[in-house]
């Protein structure tokens, strides 16, 4: 039985639409490589722990400086690599339309590279990207892609990547029963992956998706629920996040005379 494959469509048409036009590029002239691949791997090392240090600029400069020489040798490794750093430092600072264009790049890569962990990494970046740009049809493309890939390869932690951004898309159309059964999957998902972490960002969602639908009670047991998590794994952004919503939801409570609503479950 054959394992999954990742698709033979180029994702870069997904971003058509939302990128700039780029303009032709001059052909390419014979010449030697300007750097290894060994010196390429370690340039995008030394990108990671640059964009760690928050110095976008120097970041940028050393991947860029590998990746023709990785189209031009088909160093697909490189490529997907360096492509995705670059999607990582667009999102950073908050171009999501140009992190679109770089993560379909960085899929293109794995996919010529035939590495599947490296597409379904592209492939839940991109749909993220997508939902920050609003394209939410592109968004749900690039995130149905990404959980039939990981579905066919039993990668629970991606599938649940992928589910909860499907579920994102529902809750921003304002589908909210259709999200919430999307957020539950996966949530079930994550915790069979041990994902503590994404069950903390799952259960933040189904809070948010629960006090849109006007369901008071199940929003505050969400949102109680991920900052205990929150504060078992240190993550004060989380708890911070979650307690800002439950002093919401205790105001609205008391507001509507101390027996929160369960809300119109649409």
């Amino acid at each position: 039985m054959r394992g999954p494959a990742l698709l033979a469509v180029s994702l870069l048409g997904l971003v058509a639409c939302t990128a700039p036009p780029r303009a032709a590029a001059p052909a390419l002239v014979a010449a030697p490589t300007t750097v290894s691949h060994e010196q390429a791997v370690r340039a995008l090392a030394d990108a990671r722990q640059l964009i760690e240090r928050h110095d976008y600029a120097r970041a940028r400069a050393r991947v860029t400086s590998v990746l023709a020489d990785a189209d031009r040798w088909e160093w697909f490794d490189v490529v997907a690599d360096g492509q995705f750093l670059q999607g990582e430092l667009a999102d950073r600072l908050r171009t999501p339309r140009e992190a679109a264009d770089a993560y379909a790049r960085a899929y293109d890569g794995a996919r010529k590279l035939g590495d599947l962990e490296r597409g379904l990494r592209a492939l839940n970046a991109l749909a993220n990207a997508f939902l920050d740009a609003g394209a939410w049809d592109k968004a749900r493309e690039a995130a149905g892609a990404a959980s039939r890939l990981a579905a066919g390869r039993g990668d629970l932690r991606a599938e649940a990547t992928a589910e909860n951004n499907l579920a994102e898309v529902d809750r921003i159309a304002g589908r909210l029963a259709e999200a919430r059964r999307g957020y539950e999957h996966a949530l079930e998902l994550a915790r069979q992956a041990g994902d503590r972490a994404a069950e903390a960002a799952i259960l933040l969602n189904l809070g948010v998706t629960e006090r849109q639908a006007g369901r008071l009670g199940p929003a505050r047991a969400r949102f109680a629920a991920a900052q205990r998590l929150a504060r078992v794994l240190d993550d004060k952004r989380a708890d911070a996040y979650a307690q800002w919503h439950l002093d919401q939801l205790e105001a609205e409570i008391r507001r509507s005379g101390g027996t929160p609503p369960e809300g119109d479950d649409r």
